[in-house]
């Protein structure tokens, strides 16, 4: 088989667990890395992140409704009201978030469309309301999340997008995984929210019969520096943040 890349979603500023997918798929002899958006916002190693994420040898990535949520209050926009309850810690986060690395989430699209040996792959965080996808965040452009996904659900939500081989997307922190006719439908759960210390995501291979495996993975990790710096940093909400995202 034929590795293609790493693929994960929902980093949400968590640094450690970053690292050890990142470690755990160059391990295995992979070097290209695509990401499902939500890089940062909940964990409190924004600009880390997204430090390790540009010093990848390839990386290609979305935004989420987080990462622009925060970008929004950086540059001095809307915030989406849908994200009221979230916006004291949006706000800390964008407080954080040096210009350079503002600079590149705003550079970022919201699809990603990847072609290779015969695949088309499409990347998202999640699908976008009727005439929505080029709405700013304020109008909350994304579909609202289907809290009990089953193939059905899955069909009508990407009936849009069916005619490419691989969807990759996130935005829900659980797994998915459906094969639609020809189409695969993968969500491997967030990489930095989970609630046992291990990172999720996803290897993409090419087998020699010319199809598409995906192979999902967890890698524990030590989640001692990210409850430390939760507590040191005062990171708005912590306390409820830790409880709800990772343990």
């Amino acid at each position: 088989m034929k590795p293609l890349f790493a693929y994960f979603t929902d980093i949400h500023g968590n640094l450690d667990a970053l690292q050890a997918v990142i470690d755990d798929a160059t391990r295995i002899g992979i070097s290209r890395f695509i990401s499902g958006g939500d890089m940062i916002g909940i964990g409190p190693f924004t600009n880390e992140v997204l430090e390790r994420l540009c010093n990848l040898p390839s990386i290609m990535m979305v935004t989420g409704n987080h990462d622009e949520s925060i970008l929004a209050l950086k540059y001095g926009l809307p915030h989406p009201k849908s994200h009221r309850h979230a916006k004291q810690h949006h706000q800390w986060i964008a407080d954080q978030l040096t210009d350079t690395y503002a600079h590149i989430l705003s550079t970022l699209p919201r699809e990603l469309i990847v072609e290779e040996d015969g695949f088309r792959f499409l990347f998202t965080h999640y699908p976008f309301k009727e005439g929505k996808k080029e709405s700013p965040i304020v109008e909350d452009p994304f579909m609202p999340i289907i809290s009990e996904p089953d193939s059905l659900a899955m069909e009508e939500l990407f009936k849009g997008s069916l005619t490419y081989d691989f969807i990759g997307f996130g935005h829900h922190h659980i797994l998915h995984d459906y094969k639609i006719n020809q189409t695969y439908l993968v969500n491997p759960g967030a990489l930095g929210c989970n609630k046992v210390a291990e990172a999720r995501y996803a290897i993409i291979y090419i087998t020699d019969e010319k199809d598409l495996k995906i192979e999902f993975k967890s890698v524990a990790y030590d989640q001692t520096n990210l409850f430390k710096a939760y507590r040191e940093l005062e990171v708005p909400d912590g306390p409820f943040l830790m409880r709800a995202f990772h343990s």
